[in-house]
């Protein structure tokens, strides 16, 4: 019987790419998540044969959130469980780019009022480019449903 989770925590430690006896590589990986009370942390180790989600997994580094999708391996040993998942899939999890505004010069200045010239589009009026009346003057015919 084989049980498929998927779990999401961030990277421990950087992954590390090995091979095998037969020559086949593999990467392995530990990711930290949060405990069901949330006072202490839960490891999981990872171990990944397919080369799309080594590939995945390998670009990430310590700190790195992700998910990974797999079977999971529970063994105790002396007392304490250790879990392992026989990754399939690797998913980063960034958090999005933060969004920069230009810095806006003084107002007055000449690179202020070029900027300010530039905004309008060369052929439109103020009126249509600001989305003013004249941009919403077009006929179109529905009915309204009662």
């Amino acid at each position: 019987m084989s049980v498929h989770i998927l779990i999401s925590g961030a990277l421990f430690k950087n992954p590390e790419l090995k091979t095998s006896k037969t020559g086949k590589t593999y990467a392995t990986a530990s990711i930290r998540t949060a405990s069901a009370d949330n006072n202490a942390a839960d490891f999981w180790n990872l171990l990944v044969f397919g080369d799309t989600a080594q590939a995945e997994l390998m670009r990430l580094g310590e700190g790195d959130k992700l998910s990974a999708q797999g079977s999971v391996k529970l063994e105790i040993y002396n007392g304490k469980i250790s879990r392992t998942v026989f990754v399939d899939h690797v998913l980063a999890l960034r958090a999005p780019p933060k969004e920069r505004k230009p810095k806006a010069p003084p107002a007055g200045s000449k690179a202020g009022d070029e900027i300010a010239k530039r905004s309008i589009l060369p052929d439109a009026t103020p009126e249509t480019a600001a989305g003013g009346p004249a941009f919403f003057n077009d006929d179109v015919p529905f009915e309204a449903a009662l």
